[in-house]
């Protein structure tokens, strides 16, 4: 059941009503049971992998509060953590290890391959995974005691707006927000169902409208070099700042219409000025939780080290944040390059101020933030492409055959509904370009008067009614 159809605006309309009639204390049971069906929805199957996930960590949580201080308790702080990383390897990565091993049995003559399991990857596992780890390493660290209302601690861990795509969920933001449930606020709410709208119209309007060509090009890349391929370049990174920042505006929407906030993950990406501030704008949760729970304590624990220890923690946090995304190698090319960009401005940072200060102030911020895209777009060859051999044709392949020519390339097809997204691209760009300057024009037409906030409102329900592209589901479904 995806945040863009039918069926989950009657789900959630159910819910919200259930939720505001039932007494405060028992609030959490209705977001409980509405998320085990809006898990049934997706798979009858996945609710049973998900309820034997949550009893796993809600008592392994309870063992690890109640052990003392030594021995014992980090041996068992290191099988909790072994346990939710196993379960998340070994779903994830073993075919792609198996995979791997095959390719150096090939090598020896009448050599059988391994044979691969024939599994299905549960939905959300990456993301209820790290929520889970992270409440571990809370618990072992002494700063939040383990939760012993099972209901709550199930819900924390798969309450449905943040269930499929999250973000990554702390914890200690999560659990009071249940225990004390905010009373109905009709502008809460109102914010809520403006973000779904909004999540909404850069799903279906931009998203759905941009990923023909990116699809197209991706699923036959050696039939294409030169203009298509720079185009697509750019048009992917459009394509996914749109989509998933549509599902987190849809999800973050979702949860206010219950009183709870969630962890933003967004913050206007494309006016990062460098790759370090770009992750620190772009999939927030992720890139926050692994902050918090990888590249700090390996850098506290290997301060001796200096400055190395930062640059094999930046590594080892984006291979990672690489391998995260799934079991192909093209993620851990994409995670080193990553690394490799943010090494480089943390040892050219002291040069590169002395350079900037030598030029037009607004030069450097323009020309900083544009190659910053460039690098990021650049990378996603490597987040969309199959494999490493289609994504290095990709590369190598950009710039043959370059013509000035850019219509009439027949990978653009719905081109009234491709003028209509890009047009609405730079709307959200122009938008996010005032926030950026601490002028937030949303909310300044939201508080005109009502004839020109409802004729926003129906402008953007009129653009996502006729101009919603080809039914697709959120990119990061598959993560």
């Amino acid at each position: 059941m995806l945040f863009n159809s039918f069926n989950y605006f009657i789900f959630i309309t159910i819910a919200f009503i259930l939720y505001y009639l039932i007494n405060n204390k028992y609030k959490w049971v209705i977001l409980f049971i509405a998320s085990i069906l809006f898990i049934g929805f997706v798979s009858i199957n996945l609710i049973y992998f998900t309820f034997l996930f949550v009893v796993l960590n809600f008592f392994l949580g309870i063992g690890l509060q109640a052990l003392f201080e030594g021995e014992y308790r980090k041996r068992f702080f290191w099988f909790a953590i072994f346990l939710n990383v196993g379960t998340l390897s070994f779903f994830k990565y073993i075919n792609f290890f198996f995979e791997n091993i095959n390719v150096l049995l090939s090598i020896v003559p009448n050599q059988p391959a391994i044979p691969y399991l024939n599994l299905i990857l549960p939905i959300g596992i990456s993301y209820y995974t790290f929520q889970a780890i992270g409440y571990i390493i809370r618990i072992n660290r002494g700063v939040e005691k383990a939760e012993r209302n099972f209901g709550i601690f199930a819900t924390y861990l798969i309450f449905f707006p943040k269930f499929l795509s999250g973000p990554v969920e702390r914890s200690n933001h999560f659990f009071p927000q249940l225990h004390a449930p905010a009373k109905f606020n009709n502008d809460i709410v109102t914010e809520g169902l403006r973000l779904v709208l909004w999540g909404l119209f850069k799903k279906v309007v931009i998203a759905n409208n941009l990923v023909g060509p990116v699809v197209l090009v991706y699923n036959d890349v050696e039939n294409y070099s030169g203009v298509p391929l720079i185009i697509v370049m750019f048009l992917q990174t459009i394509h996914l700042y749109c989509d998933f920042s549509g599902y987190t505006d849809m999800a973050l929407g979702s949860a206010k219409l219950f009183g709870i906030d969630l962890a933003q993950n967004f913050n206007r990406p494309f006016f990062a000025k460098n790759v370090g501030e770009l992750w620190r704008r772009w999939h927030m949760s992720l890139s926050s939780w692994c902050n918090d729970f990888i590249f700090t304590p390996f850098i506290v624990k290997y301060r001796k080290m200096g400055n190395k220890a930062a640059i094999i923690g930046i590594f080892l946090t984006f291979f990672i944040i690489g391998i995260w995304h799934g079991a192909n190698w093209t993620f851990v090319v994409l995670g080193i390059l990553q690394g490799i960009a943010i090494s480089y401005e943390f040892y050219t940072k002291r040069k590169r101020l002395q350079i900037a200060a030598k030029l037009n102030p607004k030069f450097v911020v323009v020309a900083s933030r544009i190659l910053t895209f460039i690098f990021f777009s650049f990378s996603l060859i490597f987040f969309n492409s199959h494999n490493i051999h289609d994504a290095w044709y990709y590369v190598t392949h950009m710039f043959s055959g370059v013509e000035l020519k850019l219509l009439g390339h027949d990978f653009i097809f719905e081109k009234a509904n491709f003028g209509i997204a890009m047009f609405s691209f730079l709307s959200v760009l122009l938008i996010d370009y005032q926030k950026e300057k601490g002028i937030d024009l949303r909310n300044k037409i939201f508080y005109k008067p009502r004839i020109i906030r409802w004729s926003a409102y129906y402008i953007v329900i009129f653009l996502i009614y006729y101009y919603s592209g080809a039914e697709e589901t959120f990119v990061y479904l598959q993560f």
